[in-house]
Protein backbone atom coordinates (compact mmCIF):
# COMPACT_ATOMS: atom_id res chain seq x y z
CA UNK A 1 0.00 0.00 0.00
CA UNK A 2 1.31 3.30 -0.89
CA UNK A 3 0.83 6.09 1.36
CA UNK A 4 -1.53 8.21 -1.22
CA UNK A 5 -3.90 9.43 1.33
CA UNK A 6 -2.00 10.90 4.48
CA UNK A 7 -5.29 11.60 6.21
CA UNK A 8 -6.05 8.05 6.88
CA UNK A 9 -3.07 7.52 7.37
CA UNK A 10 -2.05 4.68 5.20
CA UNK A 11 1.32 2.93 5.49
CA UNK A 12 3.80 0.56 4.65
CA UNK A 13 5.08 -2.82 6.96
CA UNK A 14 8.18 -5.01 5.57
CA UNK A 15 8.84 -7.57 7.57
CA UNK A 16 12.40 -8.65 8.11
CA UNK A 17 11.97 -11.53 9.90
CA UNK A 18 11.44 -15.49 9.10
CA UNK A 19 8.21 -16.55 8.80
CA UNK A 20 4.65 -15.54 7.72
CA UNK A 21 2.91 -12.05 9.09
CA UNK A 22 -0.90 -12.01 8.92
CA UNK A 23 -3.04 -9.40 10.71
CA UNK A 24 -6.40 -8.39 10.28
CA UNK A 25 -6.29 -4.94 12.26
CA UNK A 26 -3.07 -2.65 13.50
CA UNK A 27 -3.44 -0.33 15.09
CA UNK A 28 -0.95 2.77 16.17
CA UNK A 29 -0.94 5.75 18.25
CA UNK A 30 2.43 6.89 18.15
CA UNK A 31 5.38 6.30 15.90
CA UNK A 32 6.31 2.89 15.04
CA UNK A 33 9.47 1.94 13.94
CA UNK A 34 10.72 -1.80 12.64
CA UNK A 35 14.49 -2.17 11.08
CA UNK A 36 17.64 -2.75 11.08
CA UNK A 37 19.63 0.07 13.11
CA UNK A 38 18.98 2.21 16.22
CA UNK A 39 19.72 5.33 14.08
CA UNK A 40 16.63 4.09 11.98
CA UNK A 41 13.93 3.25 14.36
CA UNK A 42 15.30 -0.33 14.67
CA UNK A 43 16.89 -2.53 17.49
CA UNK A 44 18.35 -0.77 20.30
CA UNK A 45 21.45 -2.38 21.93
CA UNK A 46 19.17 -3.71 24.60
CA UNK A 47 16.65 -5.59 22.36
CA UNK A 48 20.18 -7.13 20.70
CA UNK A 49 21.82 -8.43 23.54
CA UNK A 50 18.48 -9.57 24.81
CA UNK A 51 18.00 -11.56 21.46
CA UNK A 52 21.15 -12.87 21.90
CA UNK A 53 21.68 -14.38 25.64
CA UNK A 54 18.51 -16.29 24.29
CA UNK A 55 20.85 -17.99 21.78
CA UNK A 56 24.29 -18.17 23.35
CA UNK A 57 24.52 -20.78 25.97
CA UNK A 58 24.64 -24.47 26.58
CA UNK A 59 22.00 -26.05 24.88
CA UNK A 60 21.05 -23.17 22.84
CA UNK A 61 22.18 -22.37 19.40
CA UNK A 62 25.45 -20.68 19.99
CA UNK A 63 27.31 -22.95 22.47
CA UNK A 64 30.94 -22.77 21.08
CA UNK A 65 32.74 -19.41 19.67
CA UNK A 66 32.54 -20.86 15.84
CA UNK A 67 28.81 -20.40 15.88
CA UNK A 68 29.54 -16.90 16.55
CA UNK A 69 29.30 -16.51 12.46
CA UNK A 70 25.86 -17.23 12.36
CA UNK A 71 25.24 -14.03 14.76
CA UNK A 72 27.22 -12.32 12.42
CA UNK A 73 25.95 -13.21 9.78
CA UNK A 74 22.29 -12.27 10.58
CA UNK A 75 23.22 -8.89 12.71
CA UNK A 76 25.70 -8.00 9.37
CA UNK A 77 22.54 -7.88 7.44
CA UNK A 78 19.87 -7.36 9.70
CA UNK A 79 20.64 -4.98 12.18
CA UNK A 80 23.52 -3.25 10.01
CA UNK A 81 26.34 -4.72 11.93
CA UNK A 82 29.61 -4.32 10.96
CA UNK A 83 31.52 -6.33 8.07
CA UNK A 84 34.60 -7.09 9.06
CA UNK A 85 35.02 -9.78 11.53
CA UNK A 86 37.18 -7.85 14.17
CA UNK A 87 34.75 -4.63 14.40
CA UNK A 88 32.09 -7.11 14.41
CA UNK A 89 33.59 -8.90 17.79
CA UNK A 90 34.52 -5.32 19.08
CA UNK A 91 30.52 -4.58 18.96
CA UNK A 92 29.45 -7.21 20.13
CA UNK A 93 31.49 -6.78 23.34
CA UNK A 94 30.39 -3.21 23.40
CA UNK A 95 26.80 -4.25 24.16
CA UNK A 96 25.29 -3.84 27.68
CA UNK A 97 26.17 -6.37 29.66
CA UNK A 98 27.91 -8.62 27.09
CA UNK A 99 30.43 -9.90 29.29
CA UNK A 100 27.39 -12.29 31.00
CA UNK A 101 27.16 -14.26 27.66
CA UNK A 102 28.33 -17.67 28.12
CA UNK A 103 30.40 -18.04 25.18
CA UNK A 104 31.97 -14.82 24.05
CA UNK A 105 32.57 -13.65 20.47
CA UNK A 106 36.46 -14.61 19.45
CA UNK A 107 37.55 -13.05 16.27
CA UNK A 108 40.07 -15.97 15.88
CA UNK A 109 37.01 -18.38 15.83
CA UNK A 110 35.23 -17.19 13.68
CA UNK A 111 37.29 -15.30 11.06
CA UNK A 112 38.07 -18.60 8.81
CA UNK A 113 33.54 -19.19 8.75
CA UNK A 114 32.97 -15.39 8.13
CA UNK A 115 34.72 -15.60 4.35
CA UNK A 116 32.62 -18.42 3.91
CA UNK A 117 30.36 -17.55 0.38
CA UNK A 118 26.85 -17.89 1.73
CA UNK A 119 28.29 -14.89 3.85
CA UNK A 120 28.18 -12.87 0.88
CA UNK A 121 24.17 -13.55 0.80
CA UNK A 122 21.47 -11.76 2.89
CA UNK A 123 20.35 -14.60 5.20
CA UNK A 124 16.93 -13.19 5.39
CA UNK A 125 16.45 -14.94 2.16
CA UNK A 126 18.55 -18.11 2.82
CA UNK A 127 16.20 -20.10 0.87
CA UNK A 128 17.87 -18.93 -1.87
CA UNK A 129 20.96 -19.37 -1.34
CA UNK A 130 23.52 -22.26 -2.89
CA UNK A 131 25.77 -24.09 -1.37
CA UNK A 132 28.54 -26.28 -1.91
CA UNK A 133 28.80 -29.66 -0.58
CA UNK A 134 31.95 -29.23 1.34
CA UNK A 135 30.39 -26.45 3.58
CA UNK A 136 26.96 -27.40 4.34
CA UNK A 137 27.68 -28.36 7.74
CA UNK A 138 29.12 -25.04 8.38
CA UNK A 139 26.23 -23.82 6.38
CA UNK A 140 23.86 -25.93 8.72
CA UNK A 141 25.19 -24.60 12.03
CA UNK A 142 25.02 -20.87 10.69
CA UNK A 143 21.61 -21.28 9.55
CA UNK A 144 20.42 -22.92 12.79
CA UNK A 145 21.78 -19.36 14.59
CA UNK A 146 20.46 -17.14 11.92
CA UNK A 147 16.75 -18.23 12.34
CA UNK A 148 16.90 -18.43 16.13
CA UNK A 149 18.39 -14.93 16.37
CA UNK A 150 16.26 -13.44 13.33
CA UNK A 151 12.94 -15.47 15.55
CA UNK A 152 14.44 -13.72 19.15
CA UNK A 153 14.46 -10.02 17.78
CA UNK A 154 10.97 -10.54 15.98
CA UNK A 155 10.08 -11.09 19.92
CA UNK A 156 11.55 -7.54 20.09
CA UNK A 157 8.59 -5.50 19.20
CA UNK A 158 5.51 -7.34 20.88
CA UNK A 159 4.07 -6.13 23.26
CA UNK A 160 4.80 -7.63 26.98
CA UNK A 161 1.88 -9.48 28.48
Amino acid sequence: MENKDKEKGDFNINVYSPGNFIAREIIFTGTVNIGGHPETGGFSDEQIIRALKAVVGKNKPIDNKQKWAGAYWWLRWACNFPVDAQEFCRRIKELPNADELEVSCDYENIRKWVTLPFMEQDPRQMDKVKVAETIKGEFSQCRQVALKLGEELGKAYLPSI
